[in-house]
């Protein structure tokens, strides 16, 4: 079966009491969402995508919403949006599913960078790009770990 990671809002005890039933399961990760609010980028590619949250009035929680911006994953898999409760579910999935389709991280960029110089930018790119090719070395060497066994 492939990997799901579920990403999961951890500040409600409904998304806590769901988790704690998929963690049963051992192709299943469970990451809470709160860990990467500090994190501009990450990857999660390989598997699939899962989102568990309460709805805030149809609204996606902020620490969700971070997670689809910041998250580089694999465009061709299925993933899963699973809302535990609260008002105007049906708005809050359909907000999720945009976020996740649409381009939102253009509108974050400028914002990041509009108060910055432009060395200041170009140090930070940089950054981002060193993290970018080390990720690819490492899933290059994964995958030519996995040919030779």
């Amino acid at each position: 079966m492939e990997k799901l990671i579920i990403f999961y809002d951890d500040t409600k005890p409904s998304c806590c009491r769901c988790i704690s039933r998929f963690e049963e399961y051992e192709n299943v990760e469970c990451r809470k969402a709160s860990d990467y609010l500090e994190k501009s980028l990450f990857f999660a590619t390989n598997a699939r995508i899962g989102l568990v949250f309460e709805s805030d009035d149809g609204k996606v929680p902020y620490v969700i919403s971070h997670v689809i911006w910041r998250m580089n994953a694999d465009k061709t898999k299925d993933h899963m949006i699973l809302v535990t409760g609260g008002r105007r579910e049906f708005k809050a999935i359909e907000t999720a599913r945009n976020d996740m389709e649409t381009d939102q991280v253009k509108s974050d960029v400028k914002e990041k960078y509009k108060d910055m110089s432009r060395r200041e930018v170009t140090k930070h790119l940089r950054k981002e790009f060193r993290q970018y090719r080390k990720y690819q070395k490492d899933l290059h060497r994964s995958r030519k770990g996995r040919q030779g066994e």
